[in-house]
C-alpha cells in the first residue's frame, strides 16, 4: 500500500509512528484484511488553541478503492477520534495543486480552506 502511494517509509519509521504516544492510524481494510486506505493523526498540546490541536498528516487509499466512501469514512473516523481527544483545531495540509475534486472531497468532510501561511526550512 505504501509503494502504491508514492510512500518510501522505512519500517524504523513506521514502527515509529505505530509506537508513538501521540499518534493515531486509522486503517482501511476489504474483505480479505487487505489494507485498502489509512490515515494517520498527530496531536499535540498548544498554547495558541488553549489544548490540542491535530493534523491530519496522512490520507491514502489504494486507487481500486478510491471514490467508494473509503477516505470519507477514515476522515470520519479522524475526526471522531480527535473530538475524544479533545482536540480544538484539526488541519490538514495537501502537497501539490489542489484539484476542483480533491477541494470539493475535503469540503464535504467538513474541511475549509484556512487563511494561514506555512513556512518549511529549507
Amino acid at each position: 500500500m505504501l509503494a502504491e502511494v508514492g510512500l518510501a517509509a522505512d519500517s524504523n519509521t513506521v514502527t515509529w509512528i505505530i509506537s508513538h504516544p501521540e499518534m493515531e492510524i486509522m486503517v482501511a481494510a476489504d474483505p480479505l484484511d487487505k489494507v485498502v486506505g489509512f490515515a494517520t493523526l498527530s496531536h499535540r498540546p498548544v498554547l495558541k488553541t488553549g489544548g490540542r490541536a491535530g493534523s491530519v498528516d496522512e490520507l491514502n487509499v489504494s486507487k481500486a478503492w478510491q471514490r467508494r466512501g473509503v477516505g470519507r469514512e477514515l476522515l470520519r473516523r479522524v475526526v471522531e477520534r480527535a473530538k475524544v481527544l479533545s482536540v480544538k483545531r484539526l488541519e490538514l495540509e495537501t502537497y501539490g495543486p489542489v484539484s476542483d475534486g480533491v477541494r470539493a472531497f475535503f469540503a464535504a468532510c467538513g474541511f475549509e480552506p484556512a487563511e494561514v501561511g506555512v513556512f518549511r526550512l529549507k
